[in-house]
């Protein structure tokens, strides 16, 4: 509000001054020495400097069906959340059904291996009948039997060996690619057993227990919402907190294109939107290092800061309440300001357009810090010296060339 009294009465002047001067259209200011100081405003809540959390149970996202009441005074085995159970049922009974019939998986593969290897057996059992019968026949003597029918003996052995030597082969890869198929199955079944073991876990932690007596205060996500009813939490996520009531600091967001030089230990007046008529004494702790939007949706972005509170009052400052604050930027100190509005940059330089008689004239400064509305001016200009508070007429501007 001082601010912008003193933004106003700079209009002002501007305003007379160029009512006084009737022979140029041009508003003017006069310079001189006036009290500036840089408040930066913000909004947010209180909450407790330390807190014990309490965190989402179990290892599987589930749906809250159930919340304790927030700012709501707990003791220690309260419940303060419960979850659905109906999804958790309907992916376990999944999970279940999907065990057995991996069993029944695994049974097929091993009666279809036992099969395979009684048919390798029986034929192997064929083959050495065979290769009996033909060392008990084999003759090669040619006044018994032919040329031709001493070579068809040979040949039938050949084949037998062969023959004998490919079921040697196939027991051995029925065996592996059993193993093989085993193996998938035996890992398909871990997975869906952790699974299993994971819902019936969930199962048994479908509430959450405060483990410590005091005001429940729900912990915000990333996003800035707190748990409600039908949400989905995920595990290790931050649910409650109980916090220190006899320690309580501030979290205050500043719009980005207004946070000016903030830092760690400047000043900042604040008030609560319960209790507006009292105001509060904080210190700035930290500052992030950037801004994010705090609000789904919304591109607007803020700078967070962490605010001690020098003035403690537990009847009034509980976690939670919204208040408003303002950041002493710059203390008040008597300087030379002139509006942002006649402030002109060209080339790497800071000018503005100082009366001249009849005509403007173009003058280099050197500017300081700044607010909202005014700039601090450390060289260039005087006390007296009257600018323009908008862009002169070309007509109007003396040496315009030399500059």
């Amino acid at each position: 509000m001082k601010l912008r009294r003193i933004a106003l009465g700079v209009i002002s002047i501007g305003l007379f001054a160029c009512s006084s001067e009737q022979q140029s259209s041009v508003p003017e200011y006069k310079v001189q020495s006036t009290e500036f100081s840089i408040e930066v405003s913000g909004f947010g809540e209180i909450e407790a400097a330390q807190s014990q959390k309490i965190m989402t149970p179990g290892r599987r996202p589930m749906n809250i069906a159930w919340l304790q009441d927030e700012n709501t005074y707990v003791e220690k085995g309260d419940v303060i959340a419960r979850f659905d159970a109906q999804q958790i049922m309907k992916d376990s009974r999944e999970e279940e059904l999907e065990l057995m019939l991996l069993q029944q998986d695994i049974v097929k593969s091993n009666a279809q291996q036992n099969q395979a290897k009684q048919d390798v057996d029986s034929d192997q059992e064929f083959v050495k009948y065979e290769f009996d019968f033909t060392d008990r026949f084999a003759i090669d003597d040619l006044r018994i039997y032919s040329q031709l029918e001493i070579i068809d003996t040979l040949a039938n052995r050949d084949f037998l060996e062969a023959k004998d030597e490919f079921l040697e082969w196939k027991e051995t890869s029925i065996v592996e690619q059993h193993d093989n198929e085993m193996a998938v199955l035996d890992i398909r079944k871990s997975g869906v057993q952790t699974k299993f073991q994971q819902h019936q876990q969930a199962l048994t932690s479908l509430e959450v227990i405060s483990p410590f007596s005091g005001l429940l205060v729900y912990e915000k996500d990333r996003r800035g919402e707190k748990p409600a009813v039908g949400q989905t939490v995920f595990p290790g996520r931050p649910i409650a907190q109980i916090p220190n009531l006899e320690n309580m600091q501030a979290t205050v967001f500043v719009q980005a294109n207004n946070a000016i030089d903030l830092a760690k230990g400047q000043q900042v007046d604040i008030k609560l939107d319960a209790f507006p008529s009292a105001t509060f004494k904080g210190e700035v702790e930290n500052v992030s290092g950037f801004p994010r939007s705090i609000e789904r949706g919304n591109p607007v972005t803020y700078f967070e800061l962490v605010v001690k509170l020098i003035d403690q009052d537990k009847t009034m400052m509980q976690p939670g309440r919204k208040l408003t604050a303002n950041i002493n930027v710059k203390a008040s100190t008597e300087t030379l300001v002139i509006p942002l509005q006649a402030l002109y940059f060209e080339d790497g330089s800071s000018y503005v357009y100082v009366k001249n008689a009849d005509s403007f004239e173009k003058q280099i400064v050197s500017s300081g810090r700044k607010n909202l509305y005014l700039v601090e001016i450390t060289n260039g200009l005087e006390n007296g010296d009257v600018i323009a508070l908008s862009q002169p007429d070309s007509s109007l501007i003396k040496g315009d060339s030399d500059v």
